[in-house]
């Protein structure tokens, strides 16, 4: 299929897109790196009068990796970030970017576009909860305001920016332990069926700041409260593992589609959890 007609404008300053957004942002759609919005143009599940085409906004393309965190411009490039030498500083960020899809689609792929599609089965929004982010919005007219990660998701492709505002950079803190990235998929790279982010860190012996979040299972990535809280403080090992796994188990509610049915996901996301909480030990 064919996307529907549109008019189509690619703004070359931050300003300039603004601009634009405040005037149709009813009517547009922003394409990034067009890895997901175009397959949905073409089957004609969106269908904008407006593109606004970032490609040329140059602000929007740095991005910075420290002891901290990532810091990301929305047009930061994730192969960019990928093959970054100093990517080891934010744990989890590699293994998630290696699993998006193959090196020639993340060569085109935007951490920003990532965030801002909100794709329930997607790394990134994973790893950004997971991690407590945070988000920058900016438009003309309210300035710029920053949102954490939990706030920002809210369903299936659907986020609290409004449409005259511009996903203008994603803070990806750094995890004071290790994290792993898990998932399972039909084939490699393909999308997430189930997928887990799991960390901790150990502070005299015992577990700190425990984080489970799980992605493909619902609308938006979900921390498992209920598992952080009995991890922490916890002595690493087989007994707090497997209190983490049923209580995993317990809470989530899955969805089903085509891909899996609720008990699959179910099961297999408390079996990442429990392989991810064993690597990491």
């Amino acid at each position: 299929m064919k996307p529907q007609s549109f008019d189509y404008v690619a703004p070359e300053t931050l300003d300039g897109a603004l601009d634009l957004l405040a005037r149709v942002g009813d009517d547009a759609a922003i394409i990034a790196g067009g890895q997901s919005l175009v397959p949905i143009l073409n089957l004609r599940l969106a269908r904008p009068e407006w593109i606004i085409d970032l490609r040329h906004v140059t602000e929007l393309t740095g991005f910075d990796i420290s002891e901290k965190g990532l810091r990301a411009g929305a047009m930061a490039n994730a192969l960019n970030v990928e093959e970054h030498p100093d990517i080891h500083l934010v744990p989890g960020l590699h293994e998630a970017l290696c699993q998006i899809a193959h090196p020639q689609i993340r060569s085109r792929t935007t951490i920003g576009g990532s965030v801002a599609h909100a794709d329930p089965t997607a790394e990134l929004p994973a790893l950004l909860v997971a991690l407590g982010g945070d988000i920058v919005l900016q438009s003309m007219a309210r300035g710029e305001r920053t949102v954490s990660a939990d706030e920002f998701f809210t369903g299936p492709m659907m986020t609290v920016r409004e449409p005259d505002e511009l996903l203008t950079s994603v803070l990806f803190p750094a995890h004071p332990g290790p994290v792993a990235v898990l998932e399972v998929a039909k084939r490699p790279n393909d999308r997430a069926i189930v997928g887990v982010v799991v960390g901790y860190a150990m502070v005299d012996g015992v577990i700190s700041s425990p984080s489970i979040t799980l992605f493909g299972v619902a609308g938006r990535p979900v921390r498992m409260a209920s598992a952080e809280a009995a991890l922490r403080g916890a002595i690493p090992g087989t007994d707090s593992f497997l209190t983490a796994v049923e209580l995993v188990r317990d809470e989530i509610d899955p969805r089903a589609d085509t891909q899996a049915s609720r008990e699959y996901r179910r099961q297999v996301a408390a079996a990442l959890v429990g392989r991810a909480l064993v690597s990491l030990s």
